[in-house]
């Protein structure tokens, strides 16, 4: 992992506790692709039963072959999730005072991945409705969604920032909304698809071509959106909201790429994989420019200096 820049203002605790919530980004956007992989190769139900893996035994065996050990890593991998949530819960209070709303966010990173947890046990033992994967899947763009914000708030230099203009934070706003719409479409044109995660997963009884129309339109609309962002932070020298949201902009059209390609030569499971892991890291990266348009978010509020010029009413009339 890439360790994040030390600022001269920070303290090897502030610095630690970045560390951490770049962690929870990682892994986060890490289980998703992994989880991605289980469900193209058929994998899903490579320990048919949770939370142990058979019924009797928690670990896979050789009986369960591939499926089960590529099945069984995936849920391992919550574990390292987990430990990067804890830190950041952890490391906050070692750094007191923070704003409650930057508590707020990080404390949905534990008990997200707590639901998570739960999420993921319904889903095995419903047979991998596609009710429960997509609903799976889209704990974790909220998980991925606070642990950006938690990441970006904690950077140094972020309270000498300037907010933007109202209109530039409506922007990020629509930006975010309708990243998680085609999101959600992306679930359902999954659960309309072939990649069910077992050959007896069962489907949704709708047109996966009207759902990829559909999925495909709300990129559109984002990809409009985004330019739109590009242009009114055009001018914004050194800003980091100008790189996200040119950062966001290329990886949606390698993304549009992608899906078409996908789409166009049948969904080959590799392509699935690499259109999941876009997913995610588009994300992220519209995460980071709502919040980076909202330096101001978590400030204490200016306390107004009361006018110490007496009003004409007050002035001491002359005996």
């Amino acid at each position: 992992m890439v360790r994040p820049a030390a600022h001269p203002s920070e303290t090897p605790a502030e610095r630690r506790l970045r560390r951490f919530a770049l962690a929870a980004v990682v892994t986060n956007v890490l289980i998703v692709i992994t989880g991605a992989s289980v469900r193209v190769t058929g994998s899903g139900l490579g320990c048919p039963t949770w939370p142990s893996c058979d019924g009797e035994s928690f670990v896979p065996s050789a009986d369960h072959g591939w499926h089960g050990a590529l099945e069984f890593g995936n849920r391992l991998l919550t574990f390292p999730v987990l430990a990067a949530a804890v830190l950041v819960v952890w490391q906050l209070y070692r750094t007191r005072p923070h704003p409650p709303v930057l508590m707020r966010f990080a404390w949905v990173l534990p008990l997200g991945v707590a639901a998570q947890a739960l999420v993921g046990g319904v889903t095995v033992l419903t047979g991998l409705s596609p009710y429960t994967v997509a609903t799976h899947f889209l704990l974790s763009m909220a998980l991925i969604f606070a642990a950006v914000v938690v990441h970006e708030m904690i950077r140094p230099g972020r309270a000498d920032q300037v907010p933007a203009a109202p209109t530039v934070r409506h922007l990020t706003t629509a930006v975010a909304i309708v990243g998680l719409v085609v999101l959600v479409l992306g679930t359902v044109t999954t659960g309309a698809g072939p990649h069910g995660g077992d050959a007896n997963a069962p489907r949704l009884d709708i047109s996966i071509r009207l759902a990829a129309i559909a999925h495909a339109d709300a990129v559109w609309l984002l990809l409009g959106l985004t330019i739109a962002l590009v242009v009114v932070t055009w001018r914004m020298e050194g800003s980091r909201l100008r790189t996200a949201a040119r950062t966001l902009l290329v990886i949606e059209i390698v993304q549009g790429s992608i899906g078409y390609t996908q789409y166009a030569l049948g969904v080959p499971e590799p392509l699935v994989i690499l259109h999941v892991a876009g997913a995610a890291v588009m994300w992220v990266t519209a995460s980071a420019a709502w919040i980076r348009a909202r330096p101001h978010l978590g400030r204490p509020e200016a306390v107004p200096v009361p006018d110490a010029t007496p009003r004409d009413d007050e002035v001491a009339t002359p005996q």
